[in-house]
């Protein structure tokens, strides 16, 4: 513990810092352990004491799996919420290369990371994240979902997971009302990423800050994972483009002052930026989280 006279003596960045521990930022780690390393140590020298972790669950190897939670802990890192992106809707559609066993993998391996939280697509019929099926917007769809899940909640309650179900405007349950629709039919162990960019419909862009205060009241107390980055209208009006955190057109002041209302305990995890890009972005977040 930092003594009271220290406290007062630090610089205000340093005070800064310190308040800021629980903004992380998401790892993609890939598949194999040079490059995840790299990364690891990028989101340490940046200063990030919260992570993230994504990996490349159908390509990983047992001696990744082994070295990945000793490489974390070497970094100082804390591991928030593991990525275990099985595609609820239609698992042999495979999203970001996380098939069905792996999601079961992921329920076991989340212990050895430490980490209470997990986090899964929604889904979609189609393996493509950007593209939309109709029939991902349909009851069946939903349906799908909770069947997938339902099985598994003994397994998350034993071991005290939460999964955190992120989706897309592309995606099943593409806004926050129909996200919290489907929650309502599912125990506490499983809640919502809350990121704006994904759950904002296209037709309500220009009236993105109302649609931001309303989803953080629909899925209030279901809010697992929170995710930063930004998004704008990509040309033709029909799709967005979603750089990193403040490089787009959201109320980044907005959106902090509500992430600030949350419990502590949300993991907070930047992302869409690359490891060169880590330092600059966590300094840019910090006045708005201090």
């Amino acid at each position: 513990m930092i003594g009271r006279r220290a406290f007062l003596s630090l610089p205000a960045a340093a005070l800064a810092a310190l308040g800021n521990d629980r903004v992380g930022v998401m790892c993609q780690l890939g598949s194999n352990e040079p490059g995840a390393r790299r990364t690891i140590e990028a989101a340490r020298a940046a200063g990030f004491r919260r992570v993230m972790v994504n990996f490349a669950w159908d390509a990983v190897d047992a001696g990744f799996l082994k070295g990945l939670p000793g490489w974390l802990r070497g970094a100082g890192l804390q591991c928030g919420a593991l990525g275990a992106y099985v595609n609820c809707v239609e698992p042999r559609a495979v999203l970001m290369r996380t098939r069905a066993e792996d999601f079961v993998r992921a329920l076991d391996y989340a212990g050895e990371l430490s980490t209470r939280r997990l986090v899964a697509w929604t889904g979609s019929h189609l393996t493509d994240l950007m593209q939309a099926d109709p029939r991902n917007f349909t009851r069946a769809s939903e349906d799908a979902l909770v069947r997938f899940l339902e099985p598994h909640v003994p397994r998350l309650e034993s071991a005290k997971l939460m999964l955190a179900l992120e989706s897309y405007i592309t995606l099943a349950c593409p806004d926050a009302p129909s996200l919290a629709r489907v929650l309502r039919r599912l125990p506490a162990c499983v809640g919502a990423v809350m990121d704006p960019p994904n759950l904002t419909p296209i037709a309500r862009y220009a009236q993105r800050d109302e649609e931001l205060r309303a989803m953080f009241r629909v899925l209030r107390g279901r809010i697992a994972v929170v995710h930063l980055k930004d998004f704008r209208l990509a040309a033709g009006g029909q799709s967005y483009e979603l750089p990193g955190p403040l490089a787009g057109e959201m109320n980044y002041r907005l959106f902090a002052r509500l992430i600030r209302a949350l419990p502590e305990e949300i993991p907070v995890v930047a992302e869409h930026i690359g490891p060169e890009e880590f330092r600059a972005v966590r300094e840019k977040l910090l006045p708005l989280f201090g």
